[in-house]
């Protein structure tokens, strides 16, 4: 056998070597072994229930919500005693003057949160208690009227949480809403405007809803669950044999996401591999990673966990440091990943050799 042949012998031999390792680990991802983490079976109670289901998402903390993804919206009325109630949307209110009766007036609370008063004008009522609001009233009518007395009274409250209950009432999960992550990232609720939610966390999301009513509905409180996970994934392409995006259903390293891939093909440069990741201003940052030394070595302790959005790139030919360049690596990261990844910044990554 010729120099050549020997050569591309031996590049086959190294080649299945890898691409059985991988499987192998592929394999054990599914178990969890590859990183020490066993998957335990649903635990069985009396009458063939279970305490938990067969399949978890598996999401990391810092998990981002993306188009696609399912949230519940759980509603909360507060029923506590209150100090003070104040004025919100769609409360009709009397107001009523001690010497000037013919002043006195039924307003309703408009949703710019005013209400009109004769030779005044608009007054700001909105979150104001009534006996707050009296005083305001007083004040714009100490210009026509000497010492103004009047008093505000609620001849009807409560309208905005009766039309919420009536925007929820049928919901199947009682009282919630149930509403997807649109492609704008955008999710849609009762009496609120859109709000944004895609490319931030649960905890983000749930404060700015809150919020969000907490300007319209008074006495209203919510908490955001994450129903259904459409983001989770890594991406896997290049130089494997089954490219594409995979779910991550557990700890996952790179090399266990290639082996989910189906491994290398024999052009790929292993030792070249690239991982395209987030830093915390979820700017894109590249990394190199020598595959091809963990799968000789056994030293899975240079393997990377990856993370959601994360994306593996398998080149055909070795890759230096110069060329991870921020257009370079803009260019590997897929379109929809634009609510993960800050691509309307400037990148330049940080280059790190494995």
């Amino acid at each position: 056998m010729n120099e050549p042949d020997s050569l591309q012998a031996h590049q086959g031999q190294k080649f299945s070597r890898w691409t059985r390792a991988l499987i192998g680990c592929g394999l054990a991802a599914l178990l969890s072994a590859c990183v020490g983490y066993v998957a335990h079976p649903p635990a069985d109670i009396p009458n063939g229930k279970q305490t938990y289901k067969d399949e978890v998402n598996y999401l990391g903390r810092d998990y981002l919500l993306s188009p696609g993804d399912e949230l519940e919206i759980i509603y909360h009325t507060a029923v506590e005693l209150q100090n003070d109630y104040r004025l919100a949307i769609g409360d009709q209110i009397r107001v009523e003057f001690f010497d000037a009766p013919q002043f006195d007036r039924t307003l309703d609370v408009r949703p710019d949160g005013r209400v009109t008063v004769p030779f005044i004008g608009d007054l700001d009522a909105f979150g104001l208690t009534p006996t707050e609001l009296a005083k305001r009233v007083d004040g714009a009518y100490s210009q026509l009227l000497r010492n103004p007395k009047s008093t505000v009274t609620l001849i009807r409250y409560g309208q905005r949480i009766r039309d919420l209950k009536d925007a929820i009432k049928t919901a199947a999960r009682g009282q919630s809403r149930l509403s997807l992550v649109g492609p704008d990232g955008r999710i849609t609720l009762p009496l609120i405007k859109p709000i944004l939610v895609a490319g931030k966390t649960i905890d983000q999301a749930e404060r700015e809803i809150e919020a969000a009513y907490g300007r319209v509905v008074p006495g209203i409180q919510t908490s955001s669950v994450l129903l259904n996970a459409k983001g989770n994934i890594v991406y896997v392409y290049g130089a494997v044999l089954r490219p594409g995006f995979f779910e991550l259903r557990g700890p996952t390293t790179v090399t266990q996401a290639i082996a989910m891939a189906g491994g290398f093909t024999p052009a790929s440069q292993a030792a070249s591999t690239l991982l395209i990741t987030r830093n915390e201003e979820h700017q894109a940052v590249g990394r190199l990673i020598d595959i091809a030394n963990i799968m000789d070595t056994g030293n899975i302790g240079k393997d990377t966990l990856l993370r959601q959005s994360d994306v593996v790139f398998v080149p055909n030919t070795r890759l230096s440091e110069a060329a991870l360049v921020g257009n370079f690596i803009r260019s590997m990261i897929p379109v929809n990943l634009g609510f993960t990844y800050g691509l309307q910044q400037n990148v330049l990554p940080d280059i790190r050799l494995y």
